[in-house]
């Protein structure tokens, strides 16, 4: 087991204070990455890390000389690698070459930039956040997978190299993590992050996504991050809605049983569950109509270098986009239709029954073993594709490994759905 602690909260209170904080900070940092990281694997491999790494602090430090200084200031960041950085190359995990894949980096990293972070590398991605095969360990338990495919970003969290790092989430690729690490996840509303500066998978869907230890620290990094963040509160205890039919079917025996454990410690707890009919066919939910419209968006936006490297594409990959060439732009447009509807319809529902959060668990098990599958989508991709924001809280472990407890709020009101998490977590804890 590599899990050490790195409080999120602490960490920036700290650094607020006092340089000689920061410096206490990345030499912990350096000590704790030669330790961990050979076992872990966490991140892209990078000739001089260390000598990197200290000029861009003192580059920091040099920026930030004055007081107040930024409010994450002199903290550690891993950056999954999808997301250009400046300086770094973008492999995408991926054989392609690096200088066909890097771009300049986007507003979200510049924004990390102006609050006073400093980062520790790319983090492990599966290829193209799609699948493949991935170095990255589980700091639980090194012979189970850290899941996928913001591996790197979430183990990194778990074994305490960083108090936090960036992912993205397609379908399920940070909410799988989270669960298997047993750390907090947070995926925003669609487009409630601009996604410029990210090699997309598809489009339709890709967003940002948060790893950290606990909720306190998710919940000081979303409203340092998150636009036009506005501080929610409610003197009561959320309403929590349990979609019904074939969703809640998909789980694992010991997956059901915890969960219906959870459920019950949460009603003596005074919160009120209710079983909701959903509007979505359960059709859809069992159905390869979201996985063709990511294949079909994935075809599209690797259109030109498909064309110039398909030799280079792992097989799972280069099928899927040759899949997805097959699909017309007159389906693809139906399944964006069908976002739209299903956002709306999903906060219509909410209204009419009371709902603040729906909630299940992140996945349909714990983490399967190294080599095989990196996660399910069945508990999270529904969600994804309505632009739904989530959270999974490590609430929960079956024979020694995490397992996440997932809540989703409405479209657009993500401080709603960290605050509610927040109420969920103290009653499961």
């Amino acid at each position: 087991m590599y899990i050490n602690k790195s409080s999120l909260a602490q960490f920036a209170q700290g650094n607020k204070t006092s340089d000689v904080t920061m410096d206490r900070y990345l030499t912990q940092y350096l000590d704790l990455y030669n330790k961990v990281e050979p076992h872990v694997r966490a991140f892209v491999p990078e000739e001089n890390r260390a000598d990197r790494i200290k000029n861009e602090v003192a580059r920091v430090r040099e920026k930030y000389s004055e007081f107040p200084k930024p409010s994450l200031y002199g903290i550690p960041v891993g950056i999954k690698d999808l997301i250009h950085l400046d300086g770094l190359p973008t492999c995408a995990g991926s054989n392609l070459p690096p200088q066909a894949l890097t771009k300049s980096e986007g507003s979200f990293i510049q924004k990390l930039r102006q609050k006073g972070v400093w980062f520790t590398g790319k983090t492990v991605t599966e290829e193209f956040a799609y699948a493949g095969p991935i170095t990255t360990r589980n700091p639980h338990q090194l012979n189970h997978t850290p899941g996928g495919s913001s591996a790197g970003s979430a183990a990194a969290v778990a074994a305490g190299i960083c108090p936090f790092a960036i992912g993205t989430q397609t379908l399920r690729s940070v909410m799988a993590p989270a669960s298997f690490c047993g750390v907090v996840g947070f995926k925003p509303s669609y487009a409630r992050i601009p996604i410029d500066g990210v090699q997309l998978m598809s489009p339709s869907f890709d967003t940002f996504g948060f790893f950290t230890q606990d909720m306190e620290g998710m919940d000081f990094l979303a409203a340092e991050l998150v636009t036009e963040w506005k501080p929610f509160n409610e003197a009561r205890k959320p309403v929590l809605g349990i979609p019904e039919g074939v969703y809640m079917t998909l789980l694992e025996d010991d997956t059901k049983i915890t969960f219906q454990k959870q459920l019950k410690k949460l009603e003596e707890a005074g919160f009120s569950i209710k079983t909701v009919a959903m509007p979505w066919e359960d059709s859809f939910i069992y159905g390869d109509a979201m996985v063709r419209f990511v294949h079909g968006e994935m075809a599209q936006v690797h259109h030109s270098l498909f064309d110039i490297y398909k030799d280079l594409y792992e097989d799972t990959v280069r099928q899927a986009i040759l899949s997805g060439r097959t699909i017309t732009e007159e389906e693809l447009e139906g399944y964006r239709s069908g976002q739209i509807k299903l956002r709306n319809d999903l906060l219509d529902v909410q209204k009419s029954q009371g709902i603040d959060l729906w909630v299940s668990p992140a996945q349909a098990g714990t983490a399967p073993l190294w080599g095989s599958r990196t996660g399910w989508t069945g508990m999270t991709a529904i969600w994804s594709y309505a632009g739904a924001p989530a959270v999974s809280i490590p609430a929960a472990s079956i024979n020694n490994m995490p397992l996440g407890f997932q809540c989703i709020g409405a479209y657009g009101r993500d401080e709603e759905l960290i605050y509610w998490s927040k109420v969920v977590s103290l009653a499961l804890q």
